[in-house]
């Protein structure tokens, strides 16, 4: 009697322990699998929306109209390489044009990429599909990439390219390591078509090649097509031992989350379980904290770019590359709208001898000046820029070349009333200023620009301090 009862409390303790330890297994595997997902999520949810706001970008600036050709080259690299550095998944950022033609950035362009499937999938004015992330395939340079692409639609809402980045397996291995989960347990990541995209075990697993369907029951396959997750025994032993299965799939995104564990049941002791969660919780704290941070950072580096490559630095006016883009806009709602415009071109009265005599920080001095006193007389409309040197211009919005003079006149007696106090005595200053009017539709900034200059060479022949028409 006794010794059946200290058998049915060994089978009883047994089982018991058999089923915590399974509980706990289940535990760990699940919140390796979220772990990952979470980490996956954060980053193509980032990428994605960077490649937004860079299609937002392309779109205000006019980007249906750029040519596969060195003419722009220099400008989409710059754009491109910037938004390249804010994204930690991405080996190159890309963009094609309506006819899916790769254009020129860092590498290569004039491809005709029409047969990839995120060029099908994206190239659908009908479609309400703005942004897609692709199987494994490999591209042009005969890479193993995934492509994450965004619509690039104009104005009217039509397909005009795509922009898009590359992420090579490396990202998904480097994934892995960063979250440094329990040597006991084993992950991988696969792409929706259970291309094995990293893992833990590549002994067992090779990168790049399909995963083994022997491995999954054929029940468990067909259920993962309406769950999220499952929790399943494996068909197959590795290094001797059964393994304990999870799968989840990563939400809004093709990956999938294949977690394994070996069946130890009676050897893992509990503390050891309580401390590899614990830890796993802290590093996945740290690991946020730092993530945060860094992008903190990487928005803060993007925002002083964004401001230095539009900016002059000096005055804080816009500068002759945000002022070549935006004039676009009023010369479009001219041949559309006919809504007039003026452009007034200004020159500091002999801002050499300025620098000569007084020296370069009074010149930098009186720059700055004059910049803030234009600047105050422009409305919501208007656009003051620095062209480069002591040359600025001002568009002044719904204004005749004649209602601008009347404006400029009264900036130009504002502007003589300026001073700047030096060793030297009291420095004062004046500009000559040439106004004219878009009146053609075939004035484009260039032909306003000379435009403009004549009026102002003539003020500078006929003494300069003043303004005059063309």
């Amino acid at each position: 009697m006794l010794l059946g009862v200290a058998l049915v409390c060994a089978i009883s303790y047994v089982l018991k322990s058999y089923n915590k330890q399974s509980r706990v297994i289940e535990d760990e595997l699940r919140f390796n699998a979220n772990f990952v997902s979470i980490w996956l999520q954060t980053a193509f949810y980032h990428s994605n929306s960077v490649l937004d706001q860079l299609s937002e970008d392309l779109t205000d600036n006019g980007f249906v109209e750029l040519s596969v050709s060195d003419k722009h080259y220099q400008e989409q690299r710059e754009v491109f390489e910037l938004h390249h550095q804010t994204l930690m998944n991405a080996i190159h950022v890309f963009a094609v044009d309506k006819d899916c033609v790769l254009l020129k950035t860092k590498t290569m362009g004039g491809v005709d990429l029409s047969s990839r499937e995120y060029c099908q999938k994206l190239n659908n004015d009908n479609s309400d599909i703005d942004s897609v992330i692709t199987a494994p395939f490999k591209d042009i340079t005969n890479r193993s990439v995934i492509v994450q692409g965004v619509k690039i639609t104009d104005k009217k809402g039509n397909f005009a390219g795509i922009v898009g980045l590359l992420t090579d397996f490396s990202f998904f291995t480097r994934a892995l390591r960063s979250v440094n989960l329990s040597e006991e347990s084993t992950t991988t990541i696969l792409s929706s078509d259970f291309t094995i995209l990293a893992t833990s075990i590549p002994k067992f697993l090779p990168i790049g090649k399909k995963l083994d369907l022997n491995l999954i029951p054929p029940s468990v396959l067909r259920g993962l097509k309406y769950d999220q997750e499952l929790m399943f025994d494996s068909k197959k032993e590795y290094s001797g031992s059964s393994q304990s299965v999870f799968i989840k799939k990563v939400s809004d995104l093709p990956f999938i989350i294949l977690v394994t564990k070996a069946k130890h049941y009676l050897f893992n002791p509990l503390y050891v379980t309580i401390f590899t969660v614990f830890s796993l919780i802290l590093a996945l704290s740290i690991f946020l904290i730092k993530n945060a941070y860094y992008f903190h950072q990487l928005d803060n580096e993007a925002q002083r770019y964004s401001i230095l490559a539009l900016f002059d630095d000096l005055t804080g006016s816009c500068n002759r590359r945000c002022f070549e883009s935006k004039i676009t806009s009023y010369l479009t709602d001219y041949h559309t709208h006919q809504k007039v415009f003026s452009v007034a071109l200004f020159d500091i009265d002999y801002f050499k001898q300025i620098n000569d005599t007084y020296g370069h920080d009074m010149g930098d001095e009186v720059l700055r000046l004059f910049s803030k006193e234009c600047e105050k007389i422009c409305t919501s409309g208007d656009l003051f820029a620095r062209l480069g040197g002591d040359e600025f211009v001002m568009i002044l919005a719904n204004k005749t070349a004649q209602e601008a003079e009347s404006i400029i006149i009264e900036l130009l007696n504002k502007i003589r009333d300026l001073s700047v106090t030096t060793t030297m005595g009291e420095l004062r200053i004046s500009s000559s200023i040439g106004i004219t009017q878009v009146n053609s539709p075939d004035d484009d900034f260039s032909v306003l620009l000379e435009r403009a200059d004549k009026a102002l060479y003539e003020v500078k022949r006929e003494g300069r301090n003043g303004v005059a028409i063309q």
